[in-house]
């Protein structure tokens, strides 16, 4: 995922818009605009007021807000693990001399048992082979096996008789505990339209439909999950077969709503399709149809 601050350059600059100019409509000074761009926030204030500025810089951009700062939670996410990453892989020099000498004393102790071995006469060891030979080999009792396996914990069982010696698991249990990962996520709702709106919580899908306009109209991708465990999964927007934009959002169970969106400029006229991916398994997948605004217009005069 691009940073936040390259993504919200990349956005000012394709509108042609200046440092100064976003300064002077946001509020916000040019100089703590130019270190968001950079990524640079340890030169920020406190987060809270970074956040703020993110906002505010991506709504003056027409982009989504919620998207701004999910990118700055990651950035910095991966910019703690990297430095957790890099204390662990350091060793001190002292333990690496210790390791050292530890395989130096263990080689040792090999060689001199081997140049005894060699050095002992040929007729003595004989005679100590043939002496263990003759001895009777006492039988050594084996530790009983226990009546029953140990139950795999989180596998229910069917209660049985005191007469029984052990307890067996249920099939379907034990089908749902070795189920592939792929098919942990199940698309339970998917559909295309023109807004999202939350409502109590939940996201709301408005202005269903399969035909957009490319007048910066933006299209969105909404799919309700079903999922037996956490993880993420993958919208992908495809443009008359290749793959356009991507995004990776995260789901939990049991049941989740994700959505991603698109802005449709002029030049994206065409078919499109919209899938939801685990992996490389397509859970949904939607087409629809995007117009100029001219042509949109003709059409629905006839």
């Amino acid at each position: 995922m691009e940073s936040p601050g390259k993504y919200l350059k990349a956005g000012r600059e394709s509108r042609n818009l200046s440092l100064k100019q976003v300064s002077e409509s946001t509020k916000i000074k040019e100089r703590l605009l130019k270190d968001i761009e950079d990524d640079q926030y340890e030169h920020l204030p406190h987060p809270v007021y970074v956040k703020g500025f993110l906002t505010a810089y991506a709504r003056y951009l027409g982009l989504d807000p919620n998207d701004i700062i999910l990118r700055y939670q990651k950035y910095v996410e991966s910019l703690t693990l990297s430095k957790e990453l890099g204390l662990k892989q350091r060793m001190p020099p002292s333990k690496k001399r210790v390791n050292l000498w530890f395989f130096i004393i263990i080689f040792g102790i090999i060689l001199l048992i081997a140049i005894f071995i060699y050095s002992i006469p040929l007729k003595h060891m004989q005679g100590f082979l043939s002496s263990f030979e003759k001895k009777e080999s006492v039988p050594i009792p084996l530790p009983s096996m226990p009546s029953s396996l140990p139950i795999q914990k989180g596998v229910e069982t069917q209660p049985t008789n005191q007469s029984e010696k052990s307890q067996t698991a249920r099939p379907t249990d034990i089908k749902e505990a070795i189920l592939p990962e792929s098919l942990q996520f199940e698309v339970v709702e998917a559909s295309l339209g023109t807004g999202i709106e939350r409502k109590d919580d939940f996201l709301i899908l408005t202005g269903k439909c399969s035909e957009f306009v490319c007048n910066n109209q933006r299209a969105y991708f909404l799919t309700r999950i079903k999922a037996k465990r956490e993880g993420k999964v993958v919208h992908v927007w495809l443009w008359k077969g290749r793959e356009f934009y991507k995004k990776e959002i995260e789901v939990k169970s049991p049941e989740w709503s994700v959505y991603s969106f698109i802005t449709l400029r002029f030049q994206h006229e065409g078919d499109w399709k919209a899938e939801a991916r685990d992996g490389n398994k397509v859970l949904a997948v939607l087409g629809f149809k995007a117009y100029e605004l001219s042509h949109h217009s003709n059409s629905k005069k006839q």
